[in-house]
């Protein structure tokens, strides 16, 4: 999961002026990222999709999400733990949530880089939700996703 949240943060970045996600993003992001529906149905998509069209195209893929965030939220901050403990995330303080920002780089180092299914699938899916909550902003993706934070 590490290794997905540094792809968030990395296509979040890119997107969203050299911004890292807020701390909520990588806790949906795990909600949404452990679920196989929904990566199935993401890690096709087109960048610039965004989540309007996955739950319009797929209204069944929120089923639940709220209680999968709920259920998930130790496994994103331990993963997030793990991802700054590695080196591969940098965590950023000031008002509100705490942010984290990808190593530098274009791709993840070799050795934990992944290219196969089911793996590679998770992956892709990860970089697109970092590009669509850049694009939609957290609150606005709170509203389309139908959750609370």
């Amino acid at each position: 999961m590490a290794s997905a949240f540094w792809h968030v943060a990395q296509r979040h970045a890119g997107k969203d002026h050299g911004a890292p996600p807020i701390l909520p993003v990588f806790v949906v992001s795990a909600a949404l990222l452990l679920h196989r529906a929904t990566v199935d149905k993401i890690h096709g998509m087109n960048f610039d999709s965004g989540f309007l069209k996955a739950v319009v195209e797929r209204p069944d893929l929120l089923a639940g999400l709220q209680r999968r965030v709920e259920a998930h939220a130790d496994t994103a901050l331990k993963a997030l733990q793990v991802g700054v403990a590695s080196g591969l995330l940098i965590r950023e303080g000031g008002e509100g949530f705490p942010r984290f920002r990808a190593m530098s780089g274009a791709d993840l180092p070799l050795a934990i880089r992944d290219l196969e299914p089911p793996v590679s699938h998770v992956l892709g899916a990860a970089k697109r939700l970092g590009t669509w909550f850049a694009m939609d902003g957290f609150e606005a993706a709170q509203r389309q996703l139908n959750i609370e934070f």
